[in-house]
């Protein structure tokens, strides 16, 4: 490990037991890596992370510092001394405006009021605001989260943001957001490494952060350390990011104004990137979009259904079309393309369309039957009648005096060149 040199009054010492019962002297310090929001173009927020070195100079691993600790006082003693060093170099760094992301070990945190108040008491004490803390509460496994949600209240009542860290890795799941309704949830680095190497994951991505804002949480992307990671956080609707790739942890912040260039390279990756990708998959969907009108045009001027939707099952990547009532139920059997007909999985036999299937629950019919004549398409699914994943375009045409929806499964994995970030939603006009 590298050797470390710091100044006397940036540290503090913490001492553990070592071998033959001698004690060992760790000297503690802070860095702090900047929080970024890209819509502000600058630092929201900074967490602080605790640095060590031993006896010898050495570097020492937070979790090997943490590992050092004994479990219970010791554990707990660690935790505070971090904490309140953060808080100290932070406010003497003069940063005026941002949060400052505080670790929190939910072992301490559901032991808050066993071992005192201390926390409450650091903040009186230093004047500094309560409502630019974020306790941030790391991945670690809990016999009674309960008694975390209790501790999480106790710092949202000091006015502070809850933060939960290392979404998607061991503990930190749906389960916790569900529990404590975090303010901020940060992605695990992880995660993050994987939406640029794996389509699927990239396509996914999306979708979680799209939840994750609808369960009322700001999301934060951590571990970004290439472009290509910033690129694809700003897709997904990202509202903060932090890595390497912005700045490394220091012991000093960051001037403010030296992110233009940056953020403004970033925005315009971002938009060429979402036109080169948006034109690619319009390209592969314009076929079907046009095949689609036609049949629509056939079926509203009397042709039979088989003769309407020839061109469009003719085309490489549809399944089957078929025709849904406006109340739902489908209409007759779905008309497979002559490359299905063998395709079908037999293990799913039983949820093939029958005699009064009815599909008014799903996307495909709903959002058709709302908007009349503007072709409607699905994010990727699970097609039982294939099984493959497909996408589903849909038109509500009025037929016979009332809405039907034509439908044309198509299969995904094909129309996308196996490319399986692509998303159809975002391509259709």
């Amino acid at each position: 490990m590298d050797r470390v040199e710091i100044a006397p009054a940036d540290l503090e010492t913490f001492v553990v037991e070592g071998a033959g019962g001698l004690p060992v002297e760790f000297r503690l310090f802070s860095h702090f890596q900047p929080i970024f929001s890209l819509a502000h173009r600058r630092p929201v927020g900074f967490e602080g992370l605790i640095r060590a070195i031993d006896p010898t100079g050495r570097a020492v691993p937070p979790v090997e510092l943490l590992a050092k600790a004994p479990q219970g006082v010791g554990r707990m003693l660690l935790d505070r001394q971090c904490r309140s060093l953060h808080l100290r170099n932070f406010m003497r760094l003069g940063e005026a405006h941002g949060w400052l992301f505080l670790n929190m070990d939910p072992y301490v945190a559901i032991e808050t009021r066993r071992f005192g108040s201390y926390f409450a008491h650091m903040l009186e004490e230093s004047g500094f605001p309560a409502h630019r803390i974020a306790v941030e509460f790391i991945e670690s496994p809990l016999d009674d989260e309960e008694r975390l949600v209790a501790a999480v209240e106790y710092y949202r009542e000091q006015g502070c943001l809850v933060v939960i860290d290392d979404f998607g890795a061991g503990y930190s799941n749906f389960d916790r957001i569900w529990r404590l309704k975090p303010d901020i949830v940060k992605i695990d680095r992880e995660m993050t490494r994987r939406v640029t190497v794996e389509p699927l994951a990239r396509r996914m991505f999306t979708g979680i952060v799209s939840i994750l804002h609808e369960a009322g949480a700001l999301v934060c992307v951590e571990g970004i350390e290439t472009e290509a990671e910033a690129l694809c956080a700003t897709e997904a609707d990202a509202d903060l990011m932090q890595g390497n790739y912005f700045a490394r942890p220091a012991e000093q912040l960051p001037a403010a104004d030296i992110w233009g260039g940056l953020f403004s390279r970033l925005s315009t990756g971002f938009r060429a990137d979402m036109m080169e990708i948006r034109g690619q998959q319009r390209a592969r969907l314009e076929p079907y979009i046009a095949a689609m009108a036609d049949a629509v045009l056939a079926l509203s001027g009397g042709v039979d259904r088989s003769h309407a939707m020839r061109a469009l099952l003719g085309l490489e990547c549809t399944q089957r079309c078929y025709l849904i009532a406006g109340d739902g139920s489908q209409i007759g059997a779905s008309v497979d393309a002559a490359r299905n007909v063998n395709a079908r999985d037999p293990r799913l036999a039983p949820m093939r369309p029958t005699t009064g299937t009815n599909w008014q629950t799903k996307p495909f019919f709903r959002r058709a039957i709302e908007a009349p004549g503007k072709i409607q398409i699905t994010r990727p699914y699970l097609s039982a009648t294939g099984p493959k994943l497909c996408v589903t375009l849909s038109f509500a045409l009025p037929l016979n005096g009332s809405y039907h929806v034509l439908c044309a499964d198509l299969d995904f994995v094909a129309l996308s060149g196996n490319d399986l970030s692509f998303d159809p939603v975002k391509t259709v006009p």
